[in-house]
């Protein structure tokens, strides 16, 4: 199977052509290159460090969901040229999926989410650009500090925890979503998770007596590419491999692709 074909399913799976999301995801295929696709790099963002992993891990193609053009519109030129210049050479594809990887009902990174902490009677929750992409329901009672504890040893990210009691009722949108916990507060929902927020969530979480736990922007993206990868092995016969480059840590924790 090529590029084209790959990602002609897809763009039908995650339906790209009919979700909204902003104009720098460019969502679909972003580089095209020539020949079988045998093994995908699945990472979370396409940078120099992935770019790195995935020629040293002789993939043929990238599935991420922050793509190559992030930044808008630019010219190709500096750091943009680097990495564009060292994929074609590579003859290394690229296919990126932003909204419509997080709000997928069956791979989707809240999905994922979903799954990893047991949350059950699901239902679309968390409103954005006028589509519920995260999901609310119910999990076994337990402390605010233990469900921490748990993403944080599931996920591999530093957590957040945000408010202390028990949590049976959860809400949770991936990644940078803070604002959202308004929606959780009026929900009355006991936790509101996400990846990211700023100064201010901390006190609206607080007086809104919603427990709010940041798992990490990185941390909770990249069950999504991981999901997607094992429906291609189970679909197509195609390998992938999560190419691990976390956002949120140290760099003395991180082990650096060596430079060409």
């Amino acid at each position: 199977m090529d590029i084209l074909q790959l990602s002609n399913y897809l763009d039908n799976l995650l339906e790209i052509n009919s979700i909204q999301d902003a104009p720098q995801a460019l969502n679909g295929l972003q580089i095209q290159n020539r020949g079988e696709i045998k093994k995908i790099g699945l990472a979370v963002d396409l940078c120099q460090a992935t770019i790195k992993l995935a020629i040293a891990k002789q993939c043929q193609m990238m599935f991420v969901h922050h793509g190559a053009f992030w930044s808008g519109l630019q010219p190709i030129r500096g750091q943009h040229y680097e990495k564009l210049a060292a994929m074609i050479q590579a003859n290394l594809g690229l296919y990126s999926a932003h909204i419509p990887l997080d709000l997928h009902p069956v791979y989707g990174n809240n999905r994922t989410l979903a799954d990893l902490i047991g949350l059950e009677n699901l239902e679309p929750f968390g409103e954005y650009d006028g589509i519920k992409i995260g999901f609310k329901g119910s999990i076994s009672p337990t402390s605010a500090e233990n469900l921490g504890k748990m993403l944080e040893q599931k996920l591999g990210s530093q957590v957040k925890v945000i408010g202390r009691g028990e949590v049976k009722t959860v809400g949770l949108v991936t990644g940078g979503a803070a604002d959202i916990v308004k929606q959780a507060i009026q929900e009355g929902l006991d936790c509101y998770i996400t990846g990211e927020g700023a100064n201010h969530h901390f006190h609206e979480a607080i007086e809104g007596n919603c427990i709010l736990i940041f798992a990490g922007h990185y941390g909770t993206e990249t069950g999504g590419v991981k999901s997607i990868g094992k429906h291609l092995k189970e679909k197509f016969a195609i390998d992938s491999e999560f190419l691990h480059y976390p956002t949120a840590v140290s760099y003395t924790h991180l082990t650096l692709p060596t430079k060409a």
